[in-house]
């Protein structure tokens, strides 16, 4: 299978699904020394490797991939069956060879597929000269038209407060119409805050039906955008709404847990899958690439069970991990 990274949830997501002896190959460099001694240089390859172990480096937004190389090109500036790390980042393209791939694999690429699609988040940038609102993607930021307030400040008081109110509207009715959950309105000045004590005071909140999120931006030009998206306060708004679905997903377990429904750890997940009592497994993406966990869920597989993948290093993965990294529910909302 070929795959680009989009994102970063991207380079999660094959961490996920790379196991020990699968086959990568992508481009990389290696440095070449012409001869013994020689301080040699960085050329282009194309390298082949067998996976032993892989490395999500957060920071650096990068999946590190090490294993001994199997093939490369051009064959001279490479050595067989040598230890190679592929560094894989954003926009970087790799293919995958696998003895198998099982539904719950193809189940984590289809997902992130779509999630590179939808709609994440909507970010409305406002000051008082006008609004930008855009929907930001998996592969990037969709943005719509600007909206302009009117104002000016020689506009007679009456006037400006009525042109004002008509602005605030105006915002008001683009955030009930994005298509999220959470809208986060910023800008560099009051204005936000102002709007913010206009829908409080005119009691508008529930009927906005969203969650509004206040936070500051340089300016309202997709500068501002870009450098917004990628501050602390918008990457943990993105992070919670991806772990909703985790969090609804164990407190369900939990919930049946405690009636009998449920259960938890190798044997019992296993004892309910044969008893067809299962009808949902959740499981720690960190025990994936064990041999006797795959099992367990290829049989899973065979029997229609549900599988859900939960992130082992996120909250409810944490949860999960004082249940055996294993669980099974006899009926579960994902």
């Amino acid at each position: 299978m070929k795959l680009r990274v989009d994102n970063a949830e991207d380079l999660w997501a094959l961490q996920r699904i790379l196991f020990q002896n699968d086959i990568v190959k992508s481009e990389s460099t290696r440095r070449f020394r012409p001869s013994e001694g020689a301080e040699g240089e960085m050329k282009e390859v194309i390298i082949t490797l067998r996976v032993e172990k892989t490395e999500l480096d957060r920071n650096a937004l990068a999946l590190r991939i090490s294993g001994k190389i199997l093939e490369g090109k051009p064959l001279e500036y490479v050595r067989l069956n040598t230890y190679h790390t592929l560094g894989i980042g954003l926009h970087d393209t790799l293919e995958i060879t696998k003895l198998s791939w099982p539904d719950y694999i193809l189940g984590v690429i289809k997902e992130a597929v779509e999630d590179t699609k939808k709609p994440r988040l909507a970010v409305i940038l406002v000051d008082d000269e006008k609004a930008l609102p855009a929907y930001v993607l998996g592969y990037g930021i969709e943005f719509m038209s600007e909206v302009y307030s009117k104002l000016s400040k020689r506009m007679k008081p009456k006037d400006f407060e009525e042109q004002r109110e008509k602005y605030f509207n105006g915002l008001i009715e683009i955030i009930k119409n994005l298509n999220t959950d959470t809208v986060i309105v910023a800008g560099p000045g009051f204005t936000k805050d102002d709007l913010k004590k206009y829908i409080e005071e005119k009691g508008l909140s529930e009927k906005i039906g969203k969650r509004v999120i206040y936070e500051r931006a340089s300016d309202t030009e997709r500068t501002g955008m870009y450098e917004l998206i990628k501050s602390a306060g918008v990457e943990s708004v993105m992070i919670r709404g991806r772990m909703r679905n985790e969090f609804r997903a164990m407190e369900e377990f939990l919930g049946a847990l405690s009636v009998g429904k449920a259960g938890y750890g190798m044997e019992k997940v296993r004892d309910a899958i044969e008893n067809y009592e299962a009808t949902a497994i959740l499981v720690n993406d960190s025990t994936l690439g064990d041999a006797n966990m795959q099992n367990l869920l290829s049989e899973a597989e065979k029997r229609g069970v549900k599988i859900m993948i939960i992130n082992s290093s996120g909250d409810a993965g944490s949860q999960l991990r004082s249940f055996k990294d294993v669980a099974w529910v006899g009926n579960i909302a994902t």
